[in-house]
């Protein structure tokens, strides 16, 4: 009887050391792999690009899950969080954005099959708001242009 359980799970342990060494390819080697790589935690990143501190920048942003409360962000401060994505239902945080009279409501900034395909790579997505609009960027350094104030 031992015997049969062994050959029962030895497909299922197989499995389960080959997504573990999957899920845990170093970024390095994400390229090469891009197809097999899956990533479970990611992390936004919300910038102050604004030029002064005149006006703060204001947000708030929450999920159906979550709420992460008000910031007030100042030239140049970062607001971060990271989370973990779920398979069963949709990983979706949204953020609203004011600065002095302009306001910006109900913006995602993450969203299962979007973003999980856009910062897959390096797990961050990155929001920088300036005097023109929102700005959206993988790697802190290419920046696309995403919403007008």
């Amino acid at each position: 009887m031992p015997y049969n359980n062994f050959r029962t799970l030895t497909p299922l342990l197989c499995m389960l050391m080959l997504a573990s060494c999957i899920s845990q390819t170093p970024v390095s080697y994400a390229k090469s792999v891009d197809n097999l790589v899956i990533r479970f935690r990611y992390k936004v990143h919300i910038i102050n690009g604004l030029p002064d501190n005149a006006k703060p920048l204001e947000i708030s942003c929450h999920s159906n899950d979550d709420d992460l409360g008000h910031h007030t962000l100042w030239k140049a401060q970062e607001f971060r969080f990271k989370f973990g994505i779920h398979f069963w239902k949709k990983t979706h945080f949204v953020c609203n954005f004011s600065w002095g009279s302009k306001s910006l409501n109900d913006i995602t900034v993450f969203v299962n099959e979007v973003e999980t395909r856009t910062c897959r790579e390096t797990g961050n997505c990155f929001w920088k708001v300036e005097t023109d609009g929102i700005y959206f960027s993988n790697n802190d350094q290419n920046w696309e242009k995403r919403f007008n104030w």
